[in-house]
């Protein structure tokens, strides 16, 4: 088990695998953690493409909700 943080400019739906889990932010404009298992998936944001990298595969380590795996997103 794992929790990921999905960092972008502005609220965007985040998919891992394919599966929407909702914003990358809060209601508060704070980062909201995700629930995800360790291990290889790929993350995507939803929205207009105006986003680097479109999608990215990586390696999730175990992460605990208070520290947890970053992954960012760049406007392009």
């Amino acid at each position: 088990m794992s929790y990921v943080i999905v960092r972008f400019v502005e609220p965007r739906e985040v998919y891992i695998d394919d599966q929407a889990q909702g914003s990358n932010l809060a209601a508060s404009g704070k980062p909201r953690a995700l629930f995800v298992g360790a291990g290889v998936h790929t993350f995507r944001l939803g929205g207009a493409a105006d986003v680097d990298p479109p999608t990215q595969k990586l390696d999730v380590p175990e992460r605990p909700i208070l520290d947890p795996f970053s992954v960012a997103f760049h406007k392009c």
